[in-house]
């Protein structure tokens, strides 16, 4: 079996409500199988404020259909810059080509997220 990451999409709301990706909802072009996922907190600037996210993934082909997955960032992001962390997640869900995975953020930074800008990879097998 071949494993290859893929480039899901970039969550950078800063609401407490779930919301759509900016990126959109992902399409797979292949079937196969969502083994995983990488969530990288990233910083737009010096002043970036990300301490937790939540992701939610969804899709029709899934039990359950809809996936809840988290990360926390490393506060303030200051310079000199501390490094950002990631987290896997293990997901293990068919994926089938051209069924959308809605992909859906919201950021649980006390009142004041700023710059947010969270990166999710899929690990596909």
């Amino acid at each position: 079996m071949v494993s290859y990451s893929k480039y899901m999409g970039l969550y950078d709301a800063e609401t407490k409500t779930f919301t759509a990706f900016g990126s959109g909802d992902y399409t797979p072009k292949s079937n196969g199988t969502l083994v995983g996922v990488r969530i990288m907190i990233g910083a737009g600037t010096v002043a970036s404020l990300t301490e937790h996210v939540q992701i939610r993934l969804t899709c029709d082909k899934w039990t359950p259909n809809a996936i809840e997955v988290g990360a926390c960032g490393p506060g303030l992001a200051t310079a000199p810059r501390q490094g950002l962390p990631s987290v896997d997640w293990p997901i293990n869900q068919p994926v089938q080509a051209g069924v959308p995975i809605t992909l859906e953020g919201r950021n649980l930074t006390a009142d004041t997220p700023v710059g947010v800008e969270v990166y999710l990879y899929g690990l596909f097998e």
